[in-house]
């Protein structure tokens, strides 16, 4: 998840907003959730 979090971080830095939202979507797909805080981006798995 680290990995998958810092491409995504790396996407939004760049304004590659299409790439952002695509990882944050398909892991939704898999029921985990991305939780954007000022520390950092988390996440969770959900029901």
């Amino acid at each position: 998840m680290d990995l998958i979090i810092r491409i995504r971080a790396e996407a939004r830095k760049r304004k590659d907003f299409a790439t952002a939202d695509a990882i944050r979507d398909g892991l939704a797909g898999l029921k985990i959730a991305l939780i954007d805080r000022p520390d950092g981006t988390g996440w969770e798995k959900r029901d």
